[in-house]
């Protein structure tokens, strides 16, 4: 019988799991949701993992336990307490021999680039910096949380928008189309609603977060305001990343720097603007989409690269 294993990428969002053999063969694809311990507590990412593991078995005609091993790559995990945490869990299910876990930015890069050294900048609901060097080096930058710093992310673009709005309302900041645009969205009556409404939602991170695409729209229409805090949150990102690359003597050399995350994914003006900021700001770095998704980058990481075998698509 063949062997199977499990690789999983735990988003703040959504999470993804895949089934593979061992030439990392993909044969099947799960979804589910929100897998941050930080953000629905252990119970929650129990859940979340195993909704994935079960359906990814029964997809594949096998039971969880014939799985030969997993890859857990994890978002909010990157301190030790955290790895102990999700250890523990793991202990408990009786799964953690058979298991490894990484951070989820780790499995961005090394989904993104076939290269083992190189960088990956993460815009999504948050945002994070990562880099390898070829002597195995790694740095990480900002990945905080919006309440100490996400430069770039969906939230930061948010909630400079919904900023920019009251400052107008207020009449100590520039008129925007974001008011008309965002209220619309929303749906609210007036500026003076914003306040409630942000802080009455069930996740405040991320009703800001979702307001992104609309400023990237609204910068497209020729809107002053929401161009310059598309090109303020960029340029902030931007110096994590060429911190982060001079740390790592990156710099020197060309080298490959992976954009991830749903806002550059699902936001292509705004990835030519990283694109573009980031060839003034690290001029030896290849700014580029990811080769691969974050879970094959699990994968990769739990079987190692094989740039000879297939990956196939699921089945």
């Amino acid at each position: 019988m063949p062997a199977y294993y499990i690789a999983i990428d735990g988003g703040s969002t959504t999470s993804t799991g895949l089934l593979a053999r061992g030439d990392l063969r993909v044969l099947h694809r799960a979804s589910a949701g929100c897998a941050n311990y930080h953000l629905v507590g252990l119970r929650g990412t129990e859940k979340t993992l195993l909704t994935l593991i079960e359906s990814l078995s029964s997809a594949g005609g096998i039971t969880p336990q014939e799985i030969e091993g997993f890859c857990f790559a994890l978002s909010g995990v990157s301190r030790a307490e955290d790895f102990r945490n999700i250890e523990g869990l793991l202990r408990r299910r009786l799964m953690l021999k058979k298991s490894k876990i990484i951070p989820d930015f780790e499995a961005a890069l090394l989904g993104g680039t076939r290269k083992e050294a190189g960088m990956v900048v993460i815009s999504g609901t948050g945002s994070v910096v990562f880099g390898r060097n070829e002597s195995g080096k790694t740095k990480k930058v900002c990945g905080h949380g919006h309440l100490i710093g996400d430069p770039g992310s969906g939230y930061d673009i948010g909630i400079r928008a919904l900023r920019a709005i009251i400052a107008a309302g207020e009449g100590r900041g520039e008129k925007t189309k974001l008011a008309a645009r965002i209220l619309d969205e929303i749906p609210l009556k007036q500026n003076e609603d914003i306040v409630p409404w942000l802080y009455s939602a069930d996740d405040p991170k991320l009703a800001a977060a979702r307001l992104a695409p609309i400023v990237v729209s609204v910068a497209e229409e020729g809107d002053v305001v929401a161009d310059d805090i598309l090109h303020s949150s960029a340029r902030e990102l931007a110096k994590m990343a060429a911190f982060a690359a001079a740390y790592l003597g990156l710099s020197s050399e060309p080298f490959d720097l992976v954009l991830a995350g749903g806002v550059f994914e699902n936001n292509p003006p705004y990835f030519h603007l990283m694109q573009s900021i980031l060839s003034d700001t690290i001029p030896r770095a290849s700014s580029m989409r990811a080769e691969s998704e974050p879970a094959f980058g699990a994968l990769v990481a739990l079987l190692g690269r094989r740039t000879d075998s297939p990956t196939g698509d699921p089945e």
